[in-house]
Formats: structure tokens, sequence, C-alpha cells
């Protein structure tokens, strides 16, 4: 893995795309991009995201660009991204490592100001309930715009159907093969992964149920300024369950005894904007087991981050939510 200061180089590097003076660059966190803070003349400061090769393409990341750009439009409250001086949303640069190079896309986008409600490993406070509600109404937004929103012909995002959450080669991997798992823990996942695939067949994939997401909206990727939330990092944006969306947005609280009171803050605030029937809301509780699940497979594969020494939290908080599942079923 190529270390900061190759990082800072690059970055350094890239910021000639858009005509940028930085009087600072700061790597601000580095577990699938690596993204930065350039702080500009003044007060202003953009976000760089050096995108890891391999996730997605040029041609992803320019949908990205527009599903976010258009939410904007709608009245999101979303960071936008900035054009290089040749009209471009990327540019290249090339990493240097003692194994090998590799080229990364470069994008930069608005700074938000404030920090984050929460993180997708560690538990959160109670503090965060009476957030629920807004979140719930910004997911909502989401799914409007998502229904009645026509991308331009080549958009491109992933699918997190079936096959992306629980195929053989799910998008964040395969769970119930985790280098950790003792035997039992192998046979519980792969036996869950069977009941959420025959539960999650049943469910409608029309476009009153299935939509353009962001998939990973979690309190890590909902920022507080004061009163006000801004939803960040749409690198998992793509075609999934609206109640998905529901689910991964509540799974932070999942075990806390404030849950109840979070879902039905983010329920609220989620059928104040667009109705939600008993059949949806109870999918959410499969969609929860299999955000549990996700997890696992995507720490699994990193055990390089930080964020790998929550890896034995992890698996037994997803050992439980399998647990219920079972029982339920």
């Amino acid at each position: 893995m190529s270390n900061e200061a190759e990082f800072l180089r690059a970055a350094k590097v890239a910021c000639v795309s858009w005509n940028l003076s930085p009087l600072e660059i700061q790597v601000l966190s580095h577990t699938e991009n690596v993204v930065c803070r350039i702080k500009l003349s003044g007060s202003e400061q953009v976000v760089m995201r050096l995108h890891r090769p391999g996730y997605n393409g040029l041609a992803e990341l320019n949908s990205e660009v527009e599903w976010v750009q258009s939410l904007a439009n709608a009245g999101l409250p979303v960071p936008t991204a900035r054009r290089t001086e040749t009209g471009d949303y990327y540019c290249s640069v090339e990493i240097r490592d003692d194994a090998k190079n590799e080229e990364r896309f470069v994008g930069v986008i608005e700074w938000v100001d404030g920090a984050p409600l929460g993180s997708v490993f560690a538990n959160t406070s109670q503090d965060v309930v009476p957030h629920y509600k807004q979140i719930g109404a910004l997911a909502a937004k989401i799914r409007c715009h998502s229904t009645q929103w026509h991308p331009r012909e080549g958009f491109t995002r992933r699918r997190w159907d079936i096959e992306g959450l629980l195929g053989d080669n799910p998008l964040w991997g395969r769970f119930w093969e985790a280098k950790t798992l003792t035997n039992k823990q192998k046979m519980l996942f792969n036996n869950a992964r069977k009941i959420l695939r025959d539960q999650l067949s049943l469910l409608s994939t029309g476009p009153d149920r299935f939509g353009l997401i962001h998939s990973d909206l979690h309190l890590g990727n909902i920022m507080r300024n004061n009163d006000d939330l801004t939803i960040i990092d749409f690198d998992d944006a793509g075609y999934g369950w609206f109640a998905h969306e529901a689910a991964v947005a509540l799974h932070p609280s999942l075990g806390e005894p404030w849950f109840p009171s979070a879902r039905e803050a983010f329920l609220d605030g989620y059928c104040s904007i667009h109705e939600m029937d008993n059949d949806e809301m109870n999918s959410i509780n499969a969609f929860l087991v299999v955000r549990s699940l996700m997890i696992v497979g995507w720490l699994n594969a990193r055990p390089e981050l930080p964020a790998y020494e929550y890896f034995p939290v992890v698996i037994e908080a997803a050992e439980k939510a399998v647990e219920n599942l079972v029982l339920d079923s």
C-alpha cells in the first residue's frame, strides 16, 4: 500500500487540472478512496478523492456526478463536483508504490462544513435519535427524485439486487467465508444467505420499490452542521430496493436500546414525504440482516484498515442478527 506522502504528492499533481493553488493538503481518510482536504486562499477549501482502481470506472464515476448533480438541482443537500480546466470532472494520476504503480481517477467536490453524525462501525449515542426523522425525510426525497428522474443514455451504476447483495460474488465480498469465522458461524451465515435470498426474491423490483439509491446512507455519510444535514459519499450509489436504503440508515443503531425510537422517527420522517406500506416496512428487517452480513464481507477484505479492530464486534453483531432471522423463519 502506498504511504501518505505519496498520496499527498499525487494530490498536488492533480491540483493542476483544476488550476488549484493549495496552501495545504491533508489526507482525511483512506478506507476505500483516498480523501484529501485541499485548503485554498482565505477560508476556501475543497475535497479531493483519489478513487481506488478496479471499483468504479470513468463511466460509473461520470454517472455518479450526473446523479448527484440532479439531486442538488432538485434541492437535496449534497455536495457537487467541480470541473477541471478542460471541462471534465476527473483527471488521472499515477500512484507510485514499491510493488507496482497504479493509475487513479481523481475528482474534486465542494467542501461540507460540520461533522459526521456517527460511524458505520462504532455504536452511536442516543443523541442521534432526534435526527432520524430528518434522515428519513431525506431518504424519501431521494426516492421521489429517483422515480421521476431520467438519466442520459450511457448512465451506468452497479445493482444492489439479490446477486449484488447475496450472490456467489457479492459486491462487498463473500461474508460466509470470512477468515476468522468458526465453522458454526460459516454454516450459520451460509444458511442465512439462503433464507435472505428466498425472502428478497419475493420483493418487487418494479420502479415503485426499486431504483437509484445512495446505498451507503449510514451515519458516517451524513454531515451535521448545527441543524442542517448534508449527504456525502455517493461512491456506492446504484440501483437497489428503497427498503434497503432505509435499513442501511438505521443499521448503526441496531441492537441499541433506542433502536425502536430511531426506527419510529425515521419512518415518521420518511412517510411524511413518501408512503411506505406495511409489507415494505417489514422488509426492512431482512435488509438489516443483509447489511450486517455485508459489513462482515467488506471488513474481512481490508485487514490493513484501522477499522479492522471492530471485526470481532461486527461478526458478533451479524451472528445475533442472523440468529434472530433464523428464529423468525
